[in-house]
């Protein structure tokens, strides 16, 4: 690592922040380590009990397959550790003197393990055990029984949730679905780790005309059902491959939830926008009192989209 080898102004030392921070790792493949996710209960309700967090120990990129947490060394330490960007800094700063033997020691004395590569077999007939969407939740989403069928929705009567399809960009084939629940935070991806940042929701529906993209499923089934052409995240932030997905339509408008979460989100795929060509604009919030396109009327949605502002005005088309 650059760190230990003497420059003038070392970059952060990635392992010496891991080992103040005392995470819980389990195994080192080359410069990644793998470990438990530190905030795997806040985003889900539940403690991460099976390794699925990774973070370079050289760049300080980390990602958890499972709940999705992910972010740079510097977000970390504040998310973990509950501080601003600015006492993270500070602390990283502070922690840099941690003994380079001491550090080496611990990461030399993890045990290998390693989560084995479970190639689950996916079809349609996985699906079989779910069925249609309740009358009473169509209606609270403003969601009609013929939109949830053309998107794929489905539902768990077991546990009052959501199934969502994650299905492959290329064939459409099924690689896993997420399970959202009707009320709460319940949130969870079947199989565990399935690569739902490498496709968007809705991708079988695609066209070639001018594309929605959300946050939320059920955000892109209602814009579905009112005649937009609409893709969703996953909910959460804009990977390269899901733009790179985007770019089948010749124009993009972001309608990320209006929030601090959906303002990083627009800003990501804004410079993602810049990066690859795609003629981009976002949804116009303004004189609208809601978060997301879920809770707006017919006649908010049809504003925000034909007042939206296009991405050469900078962030200004979002904030």
């Amino acid at each position: 690592m650059q760190a230990l080898h003497g420059l003038v102004e070392p970059l952060v030392d990635v392992e010496k922040v891991l080992l103040n921070l005392d995470l819980k790792l389990y195994s080192q493949r080359g410069a990644e380590v793998l470990g438990l996710c530190p905030m795997h209960k806040q985003r889900v309700g539940k403690d991460d009990h099976n390794p699925s967090w990774w973070i370079n120990s050289e760049t300080g990129a980390h990602i958890c397959f499972s709940c999705g947490y992910k972010g740079n060394i510097y977000t970390l330490v504040k998310d973990v550790l509950g501080l601003s960007l600015n006492d993270a800094k500070a602390f990283i700063a502070d922690k840099a003197e941690v003994p380079v033997d001491a550090l080496m020691k611990r990461l030399h004395e993890l045990p290998q393990y390693v989560v084995p590569e479970q190639t689950i077999a996916m079809s349609e007939a996985r699906l079989a055990v779910y069925g249609e969407p309740p009358a009473i939740e169509l209606k609270k989403r403003f969601i009609t029984a013929e939109t949830a069928s053309k998107c794929g929705v489905l539902w768990d009567f077991k546990m009052s949730a959501w199934i969502l399809p994650i299905r492959s960009p290329e064939d459409f084939s099924l690689w896993g679905w997420q399970e959202k629940g009707a009320t709460g935070r319940y949130f969870r991806n079947q199989p565990a780790g399935v690569k739902k940042s490498r496709t968007v929701f809705n991708v079988q529906n695609l066209q070639e005309e001018l594309l929605i993209v959300v946050e939320s499923p059920l955000d892109s089934v209602r814009l579905t059902g009112l005649g937009y052409n609409s893709v969703s995240t996953f909910g959460a932030m804009p990977s390269d491959e899901q733009v790179k997905i985007m770019r089948r339509a010749p124009r993009v408008l972001a309608a990320f939830d209006n929030d601090e979460a959906g303002k990083k989100a627009s800003e990501a795929i804004r410079v993602s926008a810049k990066k690859y060509g795609i003629e981009l604009s976002f949804f116009n919030y303004e004189g609208i009192d809601a978060k997301d396109v879920g809770d707006m009327t017919q006649a908010e949605i049809q504003r925000g989209v034909e007042t939206a502002k296009d991405m050469i005005f900078g962030k200004a088309a979002y904030l």
